[in-house]
């Protein structure tokens, strides 16, 4: 029977040799915030708030909650709602560790102004600001018009 120093041993070799684990938080960072700042330029907020808006086009939620939910999923941070009047309502998004002070947050802000204006109805905006740096906290203000409904072109 091999003795305690002797596994520790073979486990270390077993370790040396195989493949290096994936980092998530290190191909995010590549691609959120080195690739697509190259590639878009001064134009990286502008597309990505409407890229937002297209994923949300495509993934359709019925609920605040399935907003909340979607944003945990996509590592996008904690969002709240904090307060709603007549035309707007007031968001809170505590980031995750992915997202930098920084980088804009224009693709979430596009997504929940769309996802509002599907379950409004109502042709809507959005805009954020960064609140708090840490924790590293955006306020979104996502505001409609009862005036402008959303068109639905079937």
């Amino acid at each position: 029977m091999a003795s305690n120093e002797t596994k520790e041993h073979i486990k270390q070799e077993e370790k040396e040799q195989s493949p290096l684990t994936t980092d998530p938080q290190f191909s995010y960072d590549l691609l959120r915030h080195a690739l697509l700042p190259e590639l878009l330029g001064k134009e990286e907020e502008a597309i990505l708030y409407w890229a937002g808006k297209s994923i949300a086009r495509k993934e359709p939620l019925s609920s605040f909650e399935e907003i909340q939910r979607f944003f945990y999923k996509a590592q996008w941070g904690v969002i709240k709602r904090i307060k709603e009047k007549k035309h707007e309502a007031l968001f809170e998004l505590s980031a995750t560790s992915l997202t930098r002070e920084h980088a804009p947050v224009s693709l979430e802000c596009g997504f929940l102004a769309e996802q509002i204006q599907l379950q409004k109805g109502f042709i809507t905006e959005a805009a954020y600001e960064l609140k708090k740096k840490k924790p590293l906290v955006f306020e979104i203000t996502v505001r409609w018009d009862h005036k402008d409904p959303e068109r639905t072109d079937s």
